[in-house]
């Protein structure tokens, strides 16, 4: 135990030189080598390999310190390319490390972290992304860029949303790009893994009613399944993203290069919406495209759906599919194909299909959202509203909430006196629970469009922007989609907040609201109440 905080305290020191050398590089013009930078990150990276090393073979456990000796070689490799894109990689990893050990060290002291430490870990890389973005090694162009869009932008990143108020492609250099997708990537593997890392990985820093709580909402999973789930994110995510900027290049006119086909795909299984273009795919071709919806539907169907077809898959374990996974799949389907069916109709043109799985916390464009009619505006607006299904990179109010109301409906429509799908009853508590977060979601959105019209009525007033512009921004914010109707580059300071304040509270989700929920002190009831009678309809 001593020898395990002794390295975790010295792997901090060490990610702090890490840090520290990073200025002077960071601190340059993009293009502009300097020869000592590699050699310092060499050093850092193969010190911080070696003592991960050292603290998995103390602990056995000798399958955590892959992902150190990958980062290693990749850096290795592009040093000795002499390519400066990879110092990024060495940057990320070592300013990671610093920050899991400091995390480490505030666990070992605060037992009952809360949901403090939660958010607190959930923001951190976007401040971070936002101090590393304003540094000149990160941009390009005569313009720099300023606090307030660095901000934007690396929320947006970190809550896989997609909304930006500048072009990524020609704004942000080579570098600044790695380290956005860096941000992409962390803000997509989902608070699910980020809630079992800290059971896993940080050392129980929840309380014992929020890990309660966090064992309930994921199904009452262990620990040793939470273990199971996490490694099969890591994997699934790495592989699923190789494979689809892959698929790019062979599908893509022009190839691209490396780093812009993996960029893309990130961008697409994360659900995050970002393209080097400022048009979004409306120059790619119809199989590119194609490759870009299947990653994102994978994407937004959820880890666990992607667990439990792994086990039956690779681990021969051929038990009923579950209630969760049968739901998800069927409401997914539903929702693609009457999606499709209703933006046809509605004038959306032949790139309906597209737009019905975009909608879905995705935010690629075809062309201008717009452009199209205000009828396909609504059904988008409800596309976007759901969102993709728990557990997923995407956001949205999740496909098992919908699921779980509409067959509840369903029910009492039909006067039963229990909500049974595939044979199986669903928990009263499941539909109150939905019920309640339907009602928490709908008056959010109606209080961020309140305060975005307050912050817009300047340009409401000369009609530049229009009611359903804005109802239209808070919606994909709250829903991490990212697409916009060309407003979002023109809104004031105050109305940038609203929509930062919407995206960080839509990609924090069920989950951390069911966290923050069990924190509170529970109200214990006096004795039994008599019934109430409330009339209804």
């Amino acid at each position: 135990m001593v020898v395990a905080k002794l390295l975790s305290t010295i792997k901090y020191w060490i990610g702090l030189v890490g840090c520290a050398a990073a200025y002077p590089w960071l601190d340059s013009a993009s293009g502009n080598p300097d020869p000592v930078i590699p050699q310092v990150f060499v050093v850092t990276l193969l010190s911080l390999s070696s003592i991960e090393l050292i603290t998995q073979v103390f602990t056995r456990y000798f399958r955590r310190a892959i992902p150190a000796f990958v980062v290693t070689i990749s850096f290795l490799l592009g040093y000795l390319a002499t390519d400066d894109s990879y110092i990024v990689i060495g940057t990320l990893f070592a300013i990671g490390v610093c920050f899991l050990s400091v995390f480490s060290l505030i666990l070992d002291r605060v037992r009952r972290g809360g949901p403090f430490l939660v958010f607190l870990f959930f923001l951190m890389p976007m401040i971070v992304g936002t101090v590393v973005l304003t540094f000149p090694r990160c941009q390009q162009g005569d313009v720099a860029l300023s606090g307030t869009d660095a901000a934007f932008t690396a929320i947006s990143a970190v809550t896989v949303t997609g909304l930006t108020v500048i072009d990524v492609g020609t704004r942000l250099s080579t570098e600044g790009q790695w380290i956005l997708l860096g941000l992409i990537q962390l803000g997509g593997l989902g608070t699910v893994s980020l809630f079992a890392f800290f059971a896993l990985v940080l050392g129980h820093g929840l309380g014992i009613r929020q890990g309660r709580a966090l064992r309930d909402s994921l199904d009452g999973l262990g620990s040793s399944q939470l273990r199971d789930l996490l490694g099969t994110i890591c994997i699934s995510t790495i592989f699923l993203e190789i494979l689809g900027a892959a698929f790019l290049a062979l599908t893509g006119e022009l190839h691209g290069t490396i780093r812009e086909n993996l960029f893309h795909s990130v961008s697409a299984f994360c659900n995050a919406g970002f393209t080097l273009s400022a048009d979004s795919l409306a120059g790619w071709n119809h199989y590119q495209r194609s490759v870009m919806a299947i990653l994102i539907l994978l994407g937004g169907v959820g880890f666990p759906v992607i667990h439990e077809f792994k086990l039956k898959i690779f681990h021969r374990r051929y038990q009923r599919i579950t209630v969760q996974t049968r739901l998800i799949l069927t409401a997914s389907v539903y929702l693609l194909i009457g999606g499709t069916i209703l933006l046809l109709f509605s004038g959306a043109g032949s790139d309906s299909w597209f737009w019905s799985i975009t909608c879905r916390t995705a935010g690629f464009s075809t062309s201008s959202p717009a452009a199209l009619p205000l009828s396909a505006t609504l059904i988008m607006m409800v596309l976007m509203a759901i969102g993709a299904s728990p557990g997923s990179t995407g956001g949205g109010l999740k496909t098992t909430t919908v699921g779980v109301l509409f067959l509840a409906t369903k029910a009492e429509m039909r006067a039963s006196q229990k909500v049974v799908a595939w044979k199986r009853t669903i928990n009263d508590a499941v539909i109150r629970t939905a019920a309640v977060l339907t009602v928490l979601a709908s008056m959010l959105w109606l209080v961020l469009v309140t305060l975005l019209l307050s912050t817009e009525s300047a340009m409401l007033q000369e009609g530049n922007v229009s009611f359903i512009d804005l109802g239209f921004e808070v919606t994909s914010a709250l829903g991490t989609v990212g697409l916009s109707r060309d407003v979002t580059a023109g809104l004031t300071e105050k109305g940038r907040w609203v929509i930062e304040i919407a995206m960080i509270l839509g990609r924090l989700g069920p989950l951390a609201l069911v966290i923050a929920m069990a924190s509170l002190s529970p109200h214990v009831p006096r004795g039994v109440r008599p019934h109430g009678k409330v009339m209804l309809g």
